[in-house]
């Protein structure tokens, strides 16, 4: 029995709509990086080669056939990570010897993905330079050789390299607000030449700015060589106290044209500084006369940036009392009172000197003020009978007015 007619197009039909993948550009392999240990062999030696192989690939993109309309095919794309399948891989040399690591069934990696493979050598008994070929094969027949160099027991390979140290040179300690040189010096004590040395200021607190440039070009220095770079920082008056830090990045170019960067740091000391001054001064009694007790009352504030501590005000009046006060310690925008009991002396105007004593960060701190008391002439036993002889005539005349005026005989 043959098949009905239109089971043909049917048939036809489905497998058009069939989806037929189209394979895009397989991904490859490569030997991204390798590392040779030790650096040089001796002769005999034994070493290890470590590969680090790399799928190039990134994500593949697969093409496939979906249909057909009006005869013609209907394509769609979609991407698709698509690893690398790898047989083997293995080290080929006839001279360096192969104790161990050829792989075999290392198995897929995926679109920019990695492996390290290491290999186990034994150098050959000449001195020289070798050439030992790292193989790759994959699935579909794909291939990698990758020459290795392997230094026994020559000077060829050993590039001389410079190396730079960095003395750092700042204040032993700044206040807040100060301004902060720094000194760095630069020195070669590599084994060759370092070209295009520069160093920039690439961090630092918040409140620690520059006021030089950020970067310094010095140019090149010999084996040997050195080099000062001056840097001026400028702190502001809210400044942490403590170590404040300032980032350096030091780069130099190799005789290979390779870059090396190195980072350094410049620790900034911030310590506070007490700085005593006089908020107020005041006497009981204010109008001081001979004889008088006079409680001298002098405020003392700490306009600075740090604690002023073991404050002591000493006063060199020559009247008798106390003349030394002991405050203690007056917190930033803080004030005390230092007071002196006294007892007055001669009238006159006297100048005297106000000594304030004080300990900050930056040790013991001394001040002078030269202050001026006035005590009048007279005392108060004058002006109180002077006062009582008013009030007697005051009540005499009273007495006289309203009594002797008004009598009978008067009136």
């Amino acid at each position: 029995m043959y098949p009905s007619r239109a089971f043909l197009p049917c048939l036809v039909l489905a497998l058009i709509l069939i989806t037929v993948p189209v394979p895009a550009e397989g991904p490859t392999v490569m030997v991204a990086d390798y590392t040779i240990t030790p650096a040089v062999l001796q002769p005999g030696d034994v070493g290890t080669i470590t590969a680090i192989i790399k799928n190039t690939a990134t994500t593949a993109t697969i093409s496939e056939k979906t249909g057909s309309a009006g005869g013609t095919a209907i394509e769609s794309s979609k991407s698709t990570d698509i690893g690398v399948n790898i047989e083997s891989v293995q080290l080929d040399s006839r001279d360096v010897e192969v104790i161990s690591g050829n792989y075999k069934r290392v198995g897929a990696i995926g679109p920019g993905q990695s492996i390290p493979i290491t290999f186990l050598i034994r150098a050959p008994a000449k001195d020289g330079i070798y050439f030992p070929e790292i193989w790759i094969d994959v699935t579909g027949g794909q291939s990698v050789r990758q020459p290795v160099p392997v230094n026994v027991n020559t000077q060829i390979a050993l590039l001389k390299k410079p190396a730079l140290s960095a003395i750092k040179t700042v204040p032993e300690g700044v206040a807040p607000g100060d301004e902060v040189p720094a000194r760095v010096i630069l020195r070669n004590d590599g084994q060759s030449r370092a070209d295009q040395v520069t160093v920039t200021v690439n961090c630092s607190s918040p409140s620690i700015t520059q006021k030089t440039p950020s970067t310094f070009h010095a140019g090149s220095l010999m084996k040997g060589e050195n080099t000062s770079i001056d840097m001026v920082f400028l702190t502001d008056k809210n400044a942490p106290i403590g170590i404040n830090r300032v980032c350096l990045s030091i780069t130099y170019a190799n005789p290979d044209g390779t870059v090396t960067t190195q980072d350094e740091v410049i620790g900034i000391h911030v310590r506070g500084r007490g700085k005593i001054g006089i908020a107020s001064l005041s006497t009981d009694p204010v109008r001081i006369r001979k004889g008088d007790p006079v409680s001298l009352v002098i405020r003392l504030e700490n306009t600075g940036t740090d604690n002023a501590n073991s404050v002591k005000a000493t006063i060199d009046l020559p009247f008798a009392g106390s003349h030394d006060a002991y405050v203690g310690k007056i917190e930033p925008d803080n004030d005390a009172p230092a007071v002196f009991a006294l007892q007055a002396g001669n009238p006159g105007t006297y100048a005297y000197n106000l000594t304030v004593q004080y300990e900050d960060d930056y040790g013991v701190q001394t001040r002078v003020e030269r202050l001026q008391l006035t005590v009048l002439d007279g005392d108060a036993t004058g002006i109180i009978t002077a006062s009582l002889l008013v009030v007697l005539l005051c009540a005499g005349a009273a007495y006289w007015f309203f009594v002797r005026r008004k009598g009978p005989g008067n009136a």
